[in-house]
Parts: structure tokens; C-alpha cells; sequence
């Protein structure tokens, strides 16, 4: 894993990134992340120019943005159905 970075360091590269039509908003910022000041933030960096897709993964008192294509993207959230 990447060496972590500070809570302003990671604002300031969700704020780059962010797509507020993909819910990367400031109120989901000031909701989520502003007072978590103490926590641990890590940042992967766009393995590629179609890798532009945002995701933050949470556990307790981490966070980690990392970047996913369109195509990883629209497979991250399919499950196998029983017709598989």
C-alpha cells in the first residue's frame, strides 16, 4: 500500500477529481471526510488516462481513493446471478 497522506492533501485531490454527477460533491466531502482530520488517507494514482473514474474505499479511520475505467466501473457492482 501507498505511504499516507495528509487529510489536506487528500481534499485537495478529491476536489481535483471529483465528478459531481458521479456524487463527488462538497457536501459529500463536508459530510464524510472533513471532520475526520486524525484519520488515514492513502491515494493511488490513475493507473491510465481512462482510468478516471473515482472511488474511495473506508475502513475505520482509513480512507483510500483509488481510480477505475468506465468498463471496471459498470463490473464493480455486478454480482453473478444464478443464470451464470
Amino acid at each position: 500500500m501507498q505511504n499516507p497522506i495528509s487529510h489536506s492533501q487528500f481534499k485537495t485531490l478529491y476536489f481535483q477529481y471529483a465528478q459531481s454527477q458521479s456524487g463527488w460533491t462538497e457536501d459529500y466531502w463536508n459530510q464524510f471526510f472533513e471532520t475526520k482530520k486524525e484519520d488515514v488517507y492513502y491515494f493511488e494514482e490513475p493507473a491510465s488516462s481512462s482510468a478516471n473514474r473515482m472511488m474511495i474505499s473506508s475502513g475505520l479511520n482509513s480512507h483510500r481513493m483509488f481510480f477505475l475505467t468506465e468498463e471496471a466501473e459498470e463490473s464493480f457492482f455486478q454480482f453473478p446471478s444464478d443464470d451464470d
